[in-house]
């Protein structure tokens, strides 16, 4: 049981950082510097919009 949540946690941190690994080679292809987000490190944003106050 216990070795199955440390596999999960493993296979989450490697994809983490393959995902920043691969974000940091596209962006030094394109000559862009690299950006690295401690908060959200793999730049999602949500997907529903924000509510306005001013809607009438």
């Amino acid at each position: 049981m216990l070795t199955n949540i440390v596999f999960i946690f493993l296979i989450a941190f490697l994809l983490i950082l393959g995902g920043w690994s691969f974000k940091a080679l596209i962006s030094l292809a394109q000559g862009k510097p690299i950006e690295v987000n401690l908060k959200n490190p793999l730049n999602l944003k949500a997907r529903w919009p924000k509510e306005n106050k001013n809607n009438k």
